[in-house]
């Protein structure tokens, strides 16, 4: 009797060490949703890097290339991706997915993604990242000085 309690308590005790332990790995993950229809994608990804969205990308869409080119030490496939968004055209939804990204999307002739490529961060993200808010520069339009407007 003592023998089974025993085994029936370590039993328990590894078990929730296995369901813990699997729950933080999920945490440090982050959460990442993604459904691709026949042309529109569906997406919730909360805290996820960015290097495992493109691999959930490439798992989910077969046929989607990443090629990676990052400049810059400061640049990091780890850094966390957060977005929300349903039933969006496949152009849309990748853009909103790779926003602080610098990009480029590659369709073939039929408006089929077919890969994409990552150049690093993009300006507008590096300012947000130095705690700078980026706001756009205005331009006044020229006038023309009024002596040439009159008539002779």
């Amino acid at each position: 009797m003592r023998k089974v309690s025993k085994a029936i308590v370590t039993f328990i005790a590894a078990s929730l060490l296995f369901f813990l332990s699997s729950a933080l790995i999920i945490a440090e993950e982050g959460y990442i949703d993604l459904d691709f229809g026949n042309r529109t994608l569906s997406a919730n990804i909360k805290e996820a890097p960015l290097r495992a969205v493109i691999g959930e990308i490439r798992k989910e869409k077969e046929g989607i290339w990443f090629k990676i080119w990052l400049k810059g030490s400061k640049v990091s496939l780890d850094e966390k991706v957060s977005v929300q968004f349903k039933d969006l055209p496949i152009r849309d939804g990748v853009k909103r997915i790779l926003s602080t990204m610098n990009y480029s999307l590659i369709f073939d002739n039929h408006g089929k993604l077919l890969g994409v490529f990552l150049l690093g961060r993009s300006a507008r993200s590096r300012d947000r990242v130095r705690g700078r808010a980026v706001v756009p520069r205005r331009r006044t339009p020229t006038r023309a000085p009024r002596h040439h407007l009159k008539r002779k």
